[in-house]
């Protein structure tokens, strides 16, 4: 009837927040009578974790040769004094047991200092978010004062911090752990210098806390400092579980053999070794339950009913979106620890042994600076001398009129000043890509790799690391594209600071085809001289050449375009100098900007 008031239904049973409520109380008493008691077995030890912080972590591993993410807690918190590497997918809750492995050993080790080290403040702050939620409620009572975002200190003395990723914050520290999160993201300096920063020593109850390093990463980059170590450990047989059936090398297979030769009791240089753990989606799936059809789950060409075995948590419709919007590569590296391909390397041919040597500056060749633009991306100056032996005919640019710029030490060429232009290829395109470089060497004898900074920065900082007179800078044609908010761009601000630059437009292949032409061996020359050297000192050029790569489809096939994914700015600095001095179709753009 309309306008009558409708009886609110009555609820029966016991309210649900109550049940909520009841079960969480009952969970947390249990877990306060754990807390008293230090876990001293594995049994124990899962169950504490599954009470305290509710997590029924997977302890049974369905790939053969991985390890079970039990076995890092266990390792972790039983089994301390060895450096771990957790080599785990996606979604495999490397940064939650990292941080349950720092409660327990900040709880039950008085005393006990860790330091939290991510491939970005972002990724350490995570571990410690993680961290944090554990100190509330229940263990509310152990924390000496009130966290602050980077820091937290226990009534036993246990202390908790993040560290940012540069060496000045690495340096100095001397703490029993070190959790280096996302190691594939680390800067190489602060990742050497990481090495040196734990030691072991007492408690403030006087108990010795064994020196501890973890590591935790996925590893999508092929040459990256993961695939790095993992290829050490994997040499020396150090795989906890068994040889791997994946990606082993025969240096690797020949260790595991000897390995499983050894006797049960491990020497004391065997112990120092990191034991590398290794767990990938099919150890953190839930189990499959048995009314789901194999024969149409597009899991089933990597899974082959290994699912059916797990006992993890991650949910299979997850799995499945994620495979479906992901590359095939992507999926392998990222979900099934499978190593990142190296055959879609841009530079096949570069070999360090052949192309880094020690190269000083020489006054007698022509000296340029490489510019790529960055502010988040970094900011990259590459120092470069051209030897050309070729004859006039294709002498690299001579020096400028002396510029007008008070503090500048390089030329600046006239006005409207355009590159010398090639012949005319089958497209009647102008090209120059048929020039013989047989008698060029190319010699990068220093970098400059900086982040967040303004040019004014950059440029002070290039012109201290100067190592004599530059004849030209090249950089990037899109420097002259101006900001809305400040009206300039950074070619603008490098004129007003009397740098000059050449911007020459060409493809991005055209470019890269010159640096590849330029790392192949000369035939002929003596000692198959190589046409690009680079210094030791350029670590970034370098973990650049042997890193970039062309991208790659969903489908996994290869790509037209070397893929943009942080290898890509040392190498875009360096095509355009090579483009600028070899390409003679490329138009060099320079204008006043007054």
């Amino acid at each position: 009837m309309a306008g009558s008031k409708r009886k609110k239904k009555k609820k029966s049973g016991w309210p649900r927040a109550n049940v909520r409520r009841t079960v969480q109380d009952a969970r947390a008493r249990l877990a306060q009578a754990l807390a008293g008691v230090r876990p001293r077995t594995p049994d124990a030890l899962w169950e504490f974790v599954r009470m305290a912080y509710g997590l029924a972590v997977p302890r049974r591993a369905v790939c053969p040769g991985h390890a079970a993410p039990f076995e890092y807690l266990r390792r972790a918190v039983l089994e301390p004094g060895r450096d771990l590497v957790v080599w785990a997918s996606r979604g495999g809750a490397k940064t939650e047991l990292g941080s349950i492995a720092t409660h327990l050993d900040s709880i039950f080790r008085p005393g006990c200092q860790t330091r939290i080290l991510g491939g970005s403040l972002d990724q350490s702050q995570k571990m410690y978010e993680y961290l944090s939620r554990k100190m509330r409620g229940l263990f509310a009572g152990s924390l000496a004062r009130e966290p602050t975002a980077r820091r937290m200190r226990l009534v036993n003395g246990s202390a908790i911090e993040v560290l940012t990723q540069s060496g000045r914050s690495v340096r100095g520290q001397r703490v029993h752990r070190l959790k280096c999160d996302e190691v594939d993201e680390f800067l190489p300096e602060v990742w050497q210098a990481a090495q040196f920063v734990t030691q072991s020593g007492p408690g403030s109850d006087g108990e010795w806390i064994a020196a501890q390093m973890e590591v935790f990463s996925t590893m999508h980059r092929p040459f990256g400092p993961m695939a790095e170590l993992v290829e050490r450990l994997e040499a020396r047989g150090e795989v906890e579980g068994g040889e791997r059936d994946r990606g082993l090398t025969p240096a690797a297979r020949e260790g595991a053999r000897r390995r499983s030769s050894r006797p049960r009791e491990r020497a004391v240089t065997q112990e120092a070794s990191p034991a590398l753990l290794v767990w990938c989606l099919w150890e953190v799936i839930e189990r499959c339950p048995p009314e789901r059809s194999c024969s149409r789950c597009p899991l089933w060409p990597d899974c082959e009913g290994r699912a059916r075995e797990a006992e993890g948590y991650f949910p299979i419709a997850d799995a499945i979106a994620q495979k479906s919007r992901a590359s095939r590569e992507g999926w392998e590296a990222e979900m099934l620890c499978r190593r990142p391909r190296a055959d879609r390397r841009v530079f096949a041919d570069f070999e360090p042994s052949r192309h880094v040597a020690p190269v000083a500056y020489d006054p007698a060749l022509p000296l340029y600076r490489a510019l790529d633009f960055g502010y988040a991306n970094p900011f990259v100056c590459l120092w470069v001398q051209v030897k050309d032996e070729r004859g006039t005919r294709n002498a690299a640019p001579r020096p400028c009129s002396p510029s007008r710029a008070s503090g500048s030490n390089e030329g600046r060429p006239e006005q409207g000043r355009r590159a010398e232009r090639g012949t005319k290829g089958e497209n009647g395109k102008e090209t120059d890509n048929d020039a013989d470089l047989s008698g060029v060497e190319v010699r990068v004898i220093g970098e400059y790799v900086e982040r967040e900074r303004p040019i004014g920065e950059h440029v002070r900082a290039m012109r201290e690391r100067d190592p004599g007179p530059v004849v030209a800078t090249y950089a990037d044609p899109a420097g002259w594209q101006r900001s809305d908010v400040t009206g300039t761009g950074p070619c603008q601000e490098l004129a007003r600071a009397g740098i000059r630059v050449r911007t020459p437009r060409a493809a991005i292949l055209e470019g890269v085809e010159l640096l590849r032409r330029l790392l192949k061996p000369s035939p002929g020359a003596p000692g198959e001289a190589a046409g690009l050297v680079v210094a030791p000192s350029c670590r970034w050029l370098v973990r650049a050449l042997e890193e970039y790569h062309w991208s790659a489809s969903r489908e996994g096939t290869m790509a037209e375009r070397p893929a943009k994914d942080g290898a890509d700015h040392p190498i875009d600095a360096l095509r355009y100098l090579v483009t600028g001095l070899f390409l003679g179709g490329s138009r060099a753009r320079e204008r006043r900007w007054w």
